[in-house]
């Protein structure tokens, strides 16, 4: 009895060395972590020796080519277009288990914001000598002015993200006739425009 008791508690040790614990490794790749406002996809590299799943938020509008696995594998994260004006994020956890732990890894996707500019005034006629029309110029990213008909000048010509007043100067009309002056707001992606009337 006291062998056998012996022997149980040398071969402990042994069985206990050869319970090992795995830590998944996922990988993304750095360069393509990034998606724009019209969509794309992002591909995963999982490299593990256990099981795995991956597990998006509810709500997330994305989709996974293989939502769960064993071993070593590359998925595809598909992002749908968004109408958002603002950078959205989108998490994808996967999680590696055995039998005795399971392990987490985290990784973001960030998409960009699709583009919006938008021009308002309460003013829209000046007088046949001239005068100024006061606008609120709202984007998110920077935007630049610009007019067709000669004269025109804007205060600031270009802006940044947010909400902007803007003055623009209109020269006197020499036509003799009542002009429109479309004077225009642009940014990469996107552009709106703003018409004033001007007596002759």
């Amino acid at each position: 009895m006291r062998k056998a008791f012996a022997i149980l508690l040398a071969v402990l040790p042994l069985a206990a060395a050869c319970v090992e614990t795995f830590s998944p490794s996922v990988k993304i790749t750095p360069s393509l972590n990034y998606v724009p406002y019209t969509g794309g996809s992002v591909d995963v590299t999982i490299m593990t020796d256990l099981p795995w799943k991956v597990v998006m938020d509810d709500d997330c509008p994305a989709t996974v080519s293989a939502p769960y696995g064993i071993g070593d594998d590359v998925i595809t994260v598909t992002v749908p277009a968004t109408d958002s004006w603002t950078t959205t994020c989108i998490k994808v956890v996967i999680y590696a288990s055995s039998n005795s732990s399971t392990a987490t890894r985290t990784e973001y996707i960030t998409q960009g914001y699709k583009p919006y500019v938008a021009a308002s005034g309460q003013i829209s006629t000046v007088a046949p000598e001239g005068g100024q029309v006061c606008l609120v110029v709202t984007a998110n990213d920077t935007w630049s002015a610009s007019c067709a008909t000669p004269g025109v000048a804007f205060s600031p010509a270009v802006g940044e993200a947010g909400n902007q007043p803007v003055t623009v100067t209109i020269p006197a009309n020499t036509g003799g006739a009542t002009r429109k002056i479309t004077v225009n707001f642009a940014i990469d992606g996107d552009s709106d425009s703003f018409e004033i009337y001007q007596a002759g």
